[in-house]
């Protein structure tokens, strides 16, 4: 009965570890497609986000809070890749989508802010470095070409309240920069290469 025991765990054991490392192996391979995605999705794209950024402006009104490239989600009914937009006043929200094939505007609502967007927007205002200038570190650090910025005001960084959270692709990489608001400083820099993509063909599920 005690070697039955023993045998029935030691088994559990190495279950829950196969399961462990099948889930880790499925989750890196789950991160590296969607990186893939973002890399093919802004290889093909034809306009820049600044070029997006100097579109939406003309729509909207206030400043620029969040911009990101993203595969057509069916706005588009030429069915390409589409910018979308956010630009905040302290009382509206503006939110553009730029066709990235065209230039052309795809979308444009707006709708009022709650208390929390009016705080972030009052802060961000109060930042040094603008997101446009965020997106020019970005891109003279890694030579490519940025695809995502958000302002972020949160207490995820000791040192760093208010940041932006920039992702630049170049040839097969993704790029993704924190950038102190007040200073400019890059603070945190990782690179995700989208060939490491782990062989999911001798993983037994």
């Amino acid at each position: 009965m005690k070697n039955t025991l023993k045998n029935f765990k030691l088994t559990t054991l190495g279950a829950c570890l196969t399961l462990a490392l099948t889930t880790g192996a499925l989750s890196t391979a789950v991160v590296a497609a969607s990186h893939a995605d973002e890399v093919r999705v802004a290889q093909a794209a034809k306009i820049s986000l600044k070029q997006a950024i100097a579109t939406a402006s003309q729509q909207a009104s206030g400043t620029l809070v969040s911009a990101e490239l993203d595969d057509n989600d069916g706005d588009a009914q030429s069915g390409n890749a589409v910018y979308e937009l956010e630009f905040n006043t302290s009382t509206t929200s503006y939110e553009v989508k730029v066709d990235a094939m065209t230039g052309q505007i795809v979308t444009s609502e707006t709708e009022q802010l709650d208390k929390g967007d009016i705080s972030d927007y009052d802060i961000q205002q109060q930042a040094k470095i603008k997101m446009t200038d965020a997106i020019d570190i970005a891109e003279k650090q890694t030579k490519g070409q940025a695809i995502e910025i958000e302002f972020e005001n949160d207490d995820d960084h000791a040192n760093y309240q208010t940041y932006y959270e920039v992702k630049v692709f170049k040839d097969n990489q993704i790029f993704e920069l924190n950038i102190d608001a007040e200073t400019g400083a890059v603070f945190e820099n990782s690179m995700e290469d989208i060939d490491a993509v782990p062989d999911m063909s001798a993983v037994e599920l």
